[in-house]
């Protein structure tokens, strides 16, 4: 952290610095301004009241005969802390019902999401009236006491970082990071508290900071109005509202200072948050990293119709001939449920421990829905409509998501498109392996570490104990499908299913990274279903080939027999793009 905040700092400009150096005094001075004050801040002196600025009196003295600069100074014990626990307290509550919410919300169910609405339409109400009025009123009822103006701030302000956090990982849920954390088996609240909060956690710091300056003014203006921290105790509200009467007078000092006071500390907790956020990024510490590791990472490594009817297929041409591991019955996927735009029909084939099957198309045929039925992993509001998926005897489509997180990475295991989106980008490798374990077993975290390095060297990773401090945007291509590769085959299951396994590698990482997926896979006897668009993949590494179009599987065969002599219009214009 210290190295990404020494690297953060370099690039600033200079009045960012400025700033920066301003908020540092406010702190200090929240800390020890009362106690190096030159003058007493509540003791009034008659014979002293309204003198201007001058040598013995910097700002001046107010209409009580106190020395404005030192109350000015001392001012942020009370201002600064009241904003910073109210603030606190807001995160507290906000931050986790956010997450419940959003979590709630994308379960797709009817009561969860209900009660999600009805929870919103109540924060809605409660936006409604103007937070300035709202926290008057709760102040006027409840006493204007320290501790009653903190309670009546925080209370205005949980909304705000419940929506934040809400919206924040309502966006996060759909990344492929979370879709692979939860393919590996992590619960609901896992996935939402461990994987998505933190990553939206640099937005809601910037939000902190500017909350907490927006609840330093609001303690200002409650003060200003009467109803928040009442005189002599030094708060700048308080004193702008006694000086402003004799702004009249021309007598300016009294309110200009503390306000001046006020503007410069809202502000400079505003850019604050700017400048944490750009030190809480871990792109900005890894530049400045030892040459070794530096060294070490760089050397590591529309769908066409064809006759515009799909031809019935063979059950035996999809079916395994030995047991299967895998059972898709006539599987349909529509949007909405029953009565909905179908993605999927009828699909059905069949998978043998120790066999690799191809499910080839163009984008947009289905592959990837497919995927996501056979790993309970479909997104509202897709819904399965009809057909069953079984797992050797189990029907995973009648599952409970508690027992389906069971199967999942011991058994079941999935490899996702664009390894590096599938990585927690705030996470190390290690911390996502380790995580890994112990979503699925007690293991302390000395063995985790010693298993993730294990697995590392699994998949053929040099230097492991280097790489496990590694963050993903930190690692080629090659590599971070290499660690996706690690996390699905941890547990040795008896079925991977990859989804386009090397999508945007170059072709060399893709032999590299398919040949040792595929030696992985035999030495465990796992079946592997590979959804690809690359007739070339399903040529090398695969026994058998399924062709989709619109959602059906028009064609599957044998590798060898399927390329000889396709017989569906589709496959074979397929066959001749590649071939063109």
């Amino acid at each position: 952290m210290w190295l990404r905040i020494k690297r953060t700092l370099k690039g600033l400009p200079k009045w960012q610095l400025g700033i920066l150096g301003l908020f540092s005094g406010i702190i200090f001075l929240t800390i020890f301004g009362p106690y190096i004050t030159p003058f007493p801040i509540e003791t009034a002196d008659p014979l002293s009241r309204l003198l201007p600025p001058s040598g013995k009196h910097w700002f001046g003295t107010d209409q009580n005969g106190m020395d404005i600069f030192s109350r000015v100074i001392a001012s942020p014990r009370t201002d600064v802390v009241i904003g910073v626990v109210a603030t606190f307290i807001s995160v507290v509550l906000g931050a986790p019902l956010g997450v419940l919410v959003a979590l709630y919300e994308s379960r797709g169910k009817t009561g969860a999401t209900a009660f999600a609405d009805i929870f919103m339409r109540l924060l809605e109400v409660m936006q409604s009236f103007p937070v300035f009025v709202f926290a008057m009123v709760l102040v006027a009822v409840f006493g204007g006491s320290v501790t009653n103006i903190i309670i009546a701030i925080a209370f205005v302000n949980t909304p705000v970082f419940i929506r934040l956090v809400r919206s924040e990982v309502l966006s996060l849920v759909q990344r492929p990071f979370s879709e692979a954390a939860r393919a590996v088996g992590n619960t609901e609240m896992r996935l939402g508290f461990r994987h998505i909060f933190p990553n939206a956690f640099p937005v809601v710091m910037v939000q902190v900071s500017v909350t907490v300056g927006f609840a330093i003014l609001l303690t200002a203006g409650l003060s200003f109005v009467g109803a928040g921290v009442r005189p002599p105790t030094a708060e700048l509200g308080a004193m702008i509202a006694s000086g402003a009467k004799y702004l009249i007078i021309d007598q300016w000092w009294p309110a200009l200072f503390p306000g001046v006071a006020l503007g410069l500390t809202v502000f400079s907790f505003g850019i604050f948050g700017e400048i944490l956020n750009m030190a809480m990024e871990p792109r900005a510490i890894r530049k400045d990293l030892d040459r070794r590791r530096s060294t070490a990472l760089a050397s590591g490594g529309g769908d066409s119709e064809g006759d515009g009817t799909p031809a019935p297929v063979s059950a035996l041409s999809a079916q395994s001939s030995a047991a299967p591991v895998l059972a898709v019955s006539n599987l349909s996927v529509a949007v909405g449920g029953p009565g909905g735009q179908e993605l999927i029909s009828e699909v059905s084939f069949s998978l043998a421990a120790g066999e690799s099957m191809a499910i080839v198309g163009e984008s947009g045929s289905g592959k990837s829905v497919l995927v996501r039925s056979v790993l309970q992993l479909l997104p509202f509001p897709l819904e399965v409509t009809s057909g069953s998926v079984h797992y050797g005897e189990i029907d995973l489509s009648g599952m409970e998501k508690r027992e389906m997180r069971k199967l999942r990475s011991r058994e079941i295991a999935a490899i996702l498109p664009n390894a590096k989106s599938q990585l927690n980008p705030l996470t190390t490798v290690g911390a996502m392996l380790t995580s890994a374990l112990h979503a699925h077993e007690k293991i302390s975290k000395k063995d985790a570490l010693v298993r993730a390095i294990e697995l590392l060297e699994m998949v053929g990773i040099t230097d492991p104990e280097l790489r496990l401090a590694a963050y993903p945007h930190e690692l080629s291509g090659g590599m971070a499908q290499r660690v996706c590769l690690a996390l699905a085959l941890m547990y040795r299951p008896r079925l991977l299913i990859a989804d386009e396994p090397t999508a945007g590698l170059d072709v060399t990482i893709q032999r590299q990274v398919l040949d040792l997926t595929r030696d992985l896979a035999r030495q465990s006897g796992t079946a592997q279903l590979v959804i690809t668009g690359d007739f070339g993949i399903a040529a090398h590494y695969c026994d058998r080939v399924a062709v989709m179009q619109a959602g059906r599987i028009v064609e599957a065969n044998r590798t060898a027999d399927l390329f000889a002599a396709p017989r569906h219009p589709y496959t074979k214009y397929l066959l001749s793009c590649v071939q063109g």
